[in-house]
């Protein structure tokens, strides 16, 4: 092969593998962007309350976090690796939802007091006779979202 060849190839993989380990990098960062007057294009949802812990519900943190991202016009709710204990998320639309590697959502236990559990299931009226309960009820998922 001939040297010119060569080193092309060479910068060509040192070139990728440096802009994809740079993008890996800035992401966490513009997750955590700063009030400088420029949208925000990521959410971290630590940043938003969340622990991460599979012990403490982030539901509330998470849901925060998809609110202030549609409130702006859109973007990318984020989660960092952990285990995210959860009630009902609510999707927006023009917000994305990204699972870094080793995070994971996990669905609570049902509470006893509903106030505090997954959403209550809407009425399927008049067809609920005629379905089975999951058919049309949405709101009691662990995620769900309306247009």
């Amino acid at each position: 092969m001939p040297i010119k060849d060569e080193a092309r190839r060479r910068f060509l993989k040192t070139a990728g593998a440096g802009f994809a380990g740079g993008a890996l990098i800035g992401l966490p960062g513009r997750a955590d962007a700063s009030d400088d007057g420029e949208p925000k294009l990521f959410y971290d949802v630590r940043g938003f309350g969340a622990a991460g812990d599979g012990k403490m519900l982030d539901t509330a943190a998470i849901n925060r976090a998809i609110d202030e991202a549609a409130a702006a016009g859109g973007g990318t709710v984020y989660s960092r690796a952990g285990n995210y204990l959860c009630y009902s998320i609510h999707l927006k639309s023009r917000v994305a939802v990204y699972l870094d590697q080793g995070a994971t959502i996990l669905a609570a236990e049902s509470a006893a007091d509903a106030e505090k559990s997954y959403d209550l299931a809407e009425s399927n009226k008049p067809w609920q006779e005629y379905q089975d309960y999951g058919h049309n009820h949405w709101h009691n998922s662990l995620i769900w979202a309306r247009v």
